[in-house]
């Protein structure tokens, strides 16, 4: 009965959306921010600073917010990226999305 809102309008929904656990999301984000950083996994925590913390570069920035998009499926505005600072920011992005994601459309 009660209608569901999509949290967050800067996503679109995609096919890898669907299958991804909450619990999962935060552990891909590790994997994929240290890959992309090339750091030790066990530095990107949630409380994490991309810029200050984990040395990010601008550019850097750029292919973890691509790397994400692709391997969530979803589309991280560039208004949404720049609200995006911490590792615990972007898992949050991410499971908002993922859930709007899912909720069946009402046409």
């Amino acid at each position: 009965m009660t209608q569901a809102q999509p949290t967050a309008p800067d996503a679109r929904p995609g096919a890898a959306n669907t299958a991804i656990a909450d619990s999962d999301i935060a552990a891909q984000v590790r994997e994929i921010t240290a890959g992309v950083l090339g750091i030790d996994p066990g530095r990107v925590t949630e409380e994490a600073d991309f810029v200050s913390v984990l040395g990010a570069s601008s550019l850097d920035l750029v292919e973890l917010i691509m790397a994400i998009e692709d391997a969530f499926g979803i589309e991280i505005s560039d208004s949404a990226a720049e609200r995006i600072t911490t590792v615990g920011d972007l898992v949050g992005f991410i499971r908002s999305n993922v859930r709007a994601a899912r909720v069946p459309s009402e046409s």
